[in-house]
C-alpha cells in the first residue's frame, strides 16, 4: 500500500505535469496557484507519494481561503446569524490526477481540507466550509461528505462547523 503526504505547494512540486482532466482547474494549478500562495490569496496543499523526490509528481491538490458569506438562510447554518456576511473557509479547488482517480485520493483530500478548516475556524472563527462545485458530478461527490446545497439546484455547497470534525486525514507538514 502506498503512503502519502500532504505538503504545502512549493517549487519542489511538478505543477506542469499535473492533469485532472478539467482544463480550468489544471490551468489554475499550473499558472496561478503558486502566485496566490505567495500573495496570501489562498493556500494550496498537494498530495504526493511520501517517498517522492523533486520534482515531486502531484497526485492531487486543494486550495483553502477565507470567505465572507451571507449564510443566514443556508441549511445547517447556526441560528441567529447577523444579517451581514460572516466568515467561513472556502474549499476553492480540489482535483486528483487522471491516473489516480477512483482510488480514494479525493476523499483523503476532502478529509484533510475539513481538518484544516476546523483548525482555522477554531483559531479565527467561522461558520463552516463552503465549496463551489465545478459541475453536478462534483456536487454529488461533495454531498457524500455531508455538504448540502445552499439553495435548491445550487452548486455552492456548505458544511457547518459542527460537521467538520472526524474522518481520516493525512499528516501535513
Amino acid at each position: 500500500m502506498s503512503s502519502y503526504a500532504i505538503e504545502l505547494l512549493s517549487s519542489a512540486h511538478d505543477r506542469a505535469g499535473f492533469s485532472s482532466g478539467l482544463d480550468s482547474v489544471d490551468r489554475y494549478f499550473r499558472e496561478t496557484s503558486r502566485g496566490h500562495l505567495e500573495k496570501g490569496v489562498s493556500i494550496t496543499r498537494v498530495l504526493v507519494d511520501a517517498d517522492a523526490v523533486p520534482p515531486k509528481p502531484v497526485l492531487g491538490f486543494f486550495t483553502l481561503s477565507g470567505i465572507l458569506v451571507e449564510a443566514k438562510p443556508w441549511p445547517g447554518a447556526p441560528k441567529g446569524l447577523p444579517k451581514q456576511a460572516v466568515p467561513a473557509v472556502l474549499l476553492g479547488r480540489l482535483a486528483v490526477a487522471t491516473g489516480h482517480q477512483g482510488k480514494g485520493l479525493g476523499s483523503m483530500l476532502v478529509a484533510t481540507a475539513r481538518q484544516l478548516a476546523q483548525e482555522t475556524i477554531t483559531r479565527t472563527g467561522g461558520i463552516g466550509l463552503v465549496v463551489d462545485a465545478a459541475h453536478e458530478q462534483a456536487a454529488e461527490f461533495y454531498s457524500q461528505f455531508g455538504f448540502k446545497p445552499v439553495s435548491p439546484g445550487s452548486l455552492r455547497l456548505f458544511l457547518p462547523t459542527k460537521s467538520l470534525e472526524g474522518g481520516p486525514a493525512i499528516p501535513t507538514e
